[in-house]
C-alpha cells in the first residue's frame, strides 16, 4: 500500500476512502473490500463518489490510460471501487450476498474481457 494516499487536488473530497479503495489493484482485492466493509461505510463511500464519477472520467481522460499519473491512477482504482461499493448499495442491501461464505472469492481466470478491434 501507498505511504502516501493522495487524490488530484479536485478530488480531495474523497481521501477519507483513500486508504481502503486507493491501492487495490485487482477486481478480486475489490470484491473481498466489499464484503469486509459494513455497509453504512459503503453507503457513504457511494454517497460521495457517485455524484463525482462523470467530472472523474472528464478527469481521467486527459491522460493516456496507460501513463497515468499516480493520483490519478489512484482515482481509477477508486472509481473501479465504487463499482464494488455499488453493487452492494444499490442491489444486493448488504455488503455480502446472502447465503456466500465469507470471503466469497472470484476467479478473475474465467472472466472473458472484450477484446480491442
Amino acid at each position: 500500500m501507498s505511504t502516501n494516499p493522495k487524490l488530484p487536488e479536485a478530488f480531495a473530497s474523497l481521501e477519507p476512502f483513500a486508504a481502503s479503495w486507493c491501492d487495490l489493484q485487482t477486481m478480486s482485492q475489490r470484491y473481498v473490500q466489499r464484503q469486509k466493509t459494513p455497509l453504512p461505510e459503503l453507503r457513504r463511500f457511494w454517497e460521495a463518489m457517485a455524484p463525482q464519477l462523470e467530472a472523474v472520467f472528464q478527469h481521467l481522460d486527459r491522460f493516456p490510460k496507460d501513463q497515468l499519473p499516480e493520483p490519478e491512477a489512484r482515482l481509477f482504482r477508486m472509481s473501479l471501487g465504487l463499482v464494488e461499493a455499488s453493487q452492494a448499495v444499490e442491489l444486493l442491501g448488504s455488503a455480502r450476498m446472502v447465503g456466500a461464505p465469507f470471503p466469497h472469492l472470484v476467479d478473475e481466470t474465467t472472466v472473458d474481457l472484450p477484446t480491442s478491434r
